[in-house]
């Protein structure tokens, strides 16, 4: 026996490199989440920069769910068959090259000779590279943490990777608004967001270098490093494969689901609050808090699945409470004048929600376990897109218009503050102060009440398929066990 964990030390080994590694996808998934929110945590202001009406400029966020579905299936073949590093590669030269274009569409200077309809054009199109280079970011971190670090390691490490996702979605809701105090702002924070994208390029092309370690870190890891790259036959006999994997499509209905409701969630934030009476400042203080207390739950699930084990009794767990907490979200966001509520359940949403996330990762690989871990994360990925793009624009038909006194409580036609008229240190461009008229009604909050019931009885839906009808075996524990017996079972003969 003691000779037989001698030679698994030799076997497997570990790199300070992966550290670097991790750094980087976390960098990646923080610096495209952070572009892709930033313009819907300021929608009102951007109305009045582009003057489009609130629907139109949705689109700078919605664009993402929908070149990001068919980007799901490319980047599950790039990891799949040509490693990480081309996944990493291609996707932070979207997301940078996005990144760009955006800022180049509104840079002084530049935005001087184009019209607005241009400026958004040009925005809409830097929005969509960073969508597409969206899905490629998120299907990695299961393949990360399964080719890079032992198993001692893999649930911190998917849970940090899991949690770059929203923590670039909490900076770019909490640091846009404060950015952004009026329309003259939209060019500085385009620039501030293009900032960590370049890095990210610079650390992907200087630290990830190949797409496996020298030696594997683990069993499992040795398993599937094994395995030839696919070919395209392959591929398409691997999604079949999961297509066809019961447990897995329950993941990928209710994962995905909430993936889904949290995305149109962010992106229609900002309105929803606005409605009510709540300004840009605590929306995204809300959507920071929903997704900041997320490292909490991340750290609770670590430790109790390492203590108690019994993972998939724990993600359940957490999914119900977090769909409970949804709901009431849903219910207190219909009312004006609540805001300790609404900070409360979105913290306990957090807590809750995201805590399951990388339990629900590491379930899908566990469920579909020889298949190339990227493709669990990214179909679950593309089943949020498709989840999340439905409830926008369920969103869209269902809104009403304010009536009485919650007409009289919205601010969303307060697209400026009293900074951008006294005092202003910005001058206008020419190009928004020619074209500039006052808010009409399409500026004017809407109200959501149909939409946030029909959201409260979608959470329940998902929580009840989970609860009732997910169960799965550990396979990839499973061959990580029988493994140990045999060599074990070779040293002693």
């Amino acid at each position: 026996m003691e000779e037989g964990a001698n030679e698994d030390k030799t076997r497997y080994k570990t790199y300070r490199r992966r550290w670097l590694v991790l750094i980087t996808v976390a960098m990646l998934n923080l610096s495209n989440n952070a572009l892709w929110i930033s313009y819907s945590a300021v929608a009102n202001v951007a109305t009045e920069y582009f003057q489009k009406s609130v629907n139109e400029i949705d689109l700078l966020a919605t664009i993402s769910f929908y070149v990001g579905i068919p980007m799901c299936l490319v980047s599950t073949y790039v990891v799949d068959a040509l490693g990480l590093r081309a996944g990493m590669l291609l996707g932070t030269s979207l997301t940078f090259l996005g990144g760009l274009v955006r800022c180049l569409s509104t840079l002084p200077g530049l935005n001087d000779s184009m019209s607005l309809t241009l400026q958004f054009v040009l925005s809409v199109t830097g929005q969509a590279l960073t969508g597409m280079g969206n899905p490629l970011a998120v299907s990695v971190p299961t393949k990360v943490s399964q080719t890079w670090f032992p198993e001692s390691e893999r649930l911190l490490a998917t849970g940090v990777l899991a949690m770059s996702l929203p923590l670039g979605i909490v900076l770019g809701q909490l640091g846009s608004p404060l950015i952004v105090k009026c329309s003259d702002d939209i060019p500085l924070m385009n620039i501030i967001w293009l900032i960590p994208s370049a890095i990210t390029m610079v650390f992907c092309i200087a630290f990830i270098r190949t797409s496996y370690p020298p030696t594997p870190p683990s069993k499992s890891a040795e398993l599937a490093g094994q395995q030839e790259r696919k070919s395209f036959r392959q591929y398409l006999s691997n999604m079949a494969a999961v297509f066809t994997n019961g447990p897995y499509m329950v993941l990928f209905t209710v994962i995905g689901g909430a993936v889904g409701f949290f995305n149109a969630f962010s992106t229609q934030l900002s309105q929803f609050m606005c409605a009510r009476g709540y300004d840009d400042v605590f929306s995204g203080m809300c959507g920071s808090l929903l997704l900041g207390t997320g490292f909490i739950g991340t750290i609770i699930t670590g430790v109790m699945v390492e203590k108690y084990g019994r993972m998939e009794e724990i993600a359940k767990l957490f999914y119900g409470i977090a769909g409970i907490c949804g709901i009431l979200i849903a219910e207190f966001m219909r009312i004006s004048d609540v805001k300790p509520y609404i900070a409360l359940f979105c913290s306990l949403f957090g807590v809750f929600g995201f805590g399951m996330y990388p339990l629900g990762l590491e379930l899908s690989v566990e469920a579909t376990y020889p298949i190339d871990e990227s493709i669990g994360t990214a179909l679950i990925f593309m089943s949020g897109q498709i989840q999340g793009g439905i409830l926008v624009f369920a969103s869209q038909m269902l809104e009403q218009d304010l009536e009485g006194d919650a007409l009289l409580k919205e601010i969303c036609s307060s697209v400026s503050s009293s900074e951008c008229s006294v005092g202003s240190t910005t001058s206008p461009s020419p190009t928004i102060s020619t074209t500039f008229s006052p808010p009409d009604l399409d500026l004017f909050g809407k109200d959501h009440t149909n939409f946030l019931l029909v959201i409260a009885g979608y959470l329940t839906a998902l929580c009840c398929i989970f609860i009732i009808f997910f169960t799965t075996k550990f396979k990839r524990t499973i061959a990580n066990q029988a493994k140990e017996e045999s060599d074990q079972s070779e040293v002693g003969n």
